[in-house]
């Protein structure tokens, strides 16, 4: 699944979360083996942003490794759970902590990256599971440098900290477009014309000036759940960028939505989803330096320093 622009690191390493569980009922699955790096790897503290790594850096792994460093004795993850986990990132060149969410994940290998996949089968609710893996296999060849995270290099491993702490009820399924009751857009705002199949068509306001915080309005109120703060959620998208007018990324041209959690993205597509009900649709005009990337980010991604990218967002889901 090619990765949204609006993803920041946390969402690279969680959008595509999702779990596969064994059963101690049934034939056991081919767990990921342990390796010299994983079973070096210690941590201290609680799950979340207290938890600190221990153990003598650097950590490396030429493949990913797993290791449970605290057995539970809760449930086994099954084919279809949903699980709640804490989400933890050091760098392993340094022992940096980069990352930590709490996020609710899928059991859903559709969706599911590999190392995900390979760090969680086999997990129960009460694990801490720890995953060495190379920066590559998470980001691809070229984008550990670009990825956010500060120092990260494509050469560097990533030590993964997964805190299993609840099994959750089956996901209701996504819709597959925004539905609900239609709000006008206030002035000055694109406007925003819907495909027969739901995909947007954004147009900037002619000669108008670009914002400089930024702004959200709801489109379609729609009547599901509310979207809370970490909520793994299932999204269409189409961005734009004011200046051109041109479309830069789109979950609809790809065919397919996105899965991510809200902690782990953008400013300007968490505070746009936050609050909002499952249905909805949400525009956001997102200035670099008010929920976006940054003009430094920006100009690393190809675009002007203080470009304003415009997102179009349908909430499907929350998985």
């Amino acid at each position: 699944m090619k990765r949204s622009l609006a993803v920041l690191p946390a969402v690279a390493l969680a959008a595509a979360l999702g779990l596969v569980g064994c059963s101690s009922d049934a034939v056991p699955q081919d767990c990921t083996p342990e390796g010299s790096a994983s079973k070096s790897v210690t941590i201290k503290g609680k799950a979340g942003s207290d938890l600190e790594l221990t153990s003598k850096t650097p950590v490396k792994a030429e493949a990913l490794e797993r290791s449970v460093l605290t057995e539970g004795d809760g449930d086994q993850l099954q084919d279809g759970d949903r699980a709640e986990v804490t989400f933890t990132v050091f760098n392993g060149k340094n022992g940096k902590l980069l990352s930590s969410e709490e996020a609710t994940l899928e059991n859903n290998p559709e969706v599911s990256a590999a190392w995900v996949v390979d760090s969680l089968k086999c997990s129960a609710v009460g694990d801490r599971v720890v995953s060495v893996a190379p920066a590559t296999d998470i980001f691809g060849p070229d984008g550990a440098e670009t990825s956010g995270f500060e120092d990260l290099t494509s050469s560097d491993s990533l030590v993964l900290v997964f805190d299993v702490k609840s099994i959750l009820p089956a996901a209701e399924p996504a819709l597959d477009r925004a539905e609900g009751t239609e709000q006008p857009a206030p002035k000055g705002f694109p406007t925003v014309k819907l495909a027969e199949d739901g995909a947007p068509t954004i147009t900037i306001p002619k000669d108008a000036k670009a914002p400089t915080k930024l702004e959200i309005a709801t489109l379609i109120e729609g009547d599901g759940a509310v979207v809370k703060p970490g909520d793994n959620v299932t999204v269409h998208y189409t961005g734009v960028i004011w200046r051109t007018g041109e479309t830069f990324d789109s979950s609809w041209d790809r065919g397919a939505p996105v899965d991510f959690a809200t902690t782990g993205v953008i400013g300007g597509f968490q505070k746009a989803l936050e609050g909002q009900k499952v249905g909805s649709q949400i525009i956001s005009v997102v200035p670099a330096e008010d929920g976006g990337y940054g003009a430094a980010g920006l100009e690393g991604k190809g675009f002007q320093k203080d470009d304003v990218m415009v997102f179009v967002l349908d909430i499907l889901a929350i998985k």
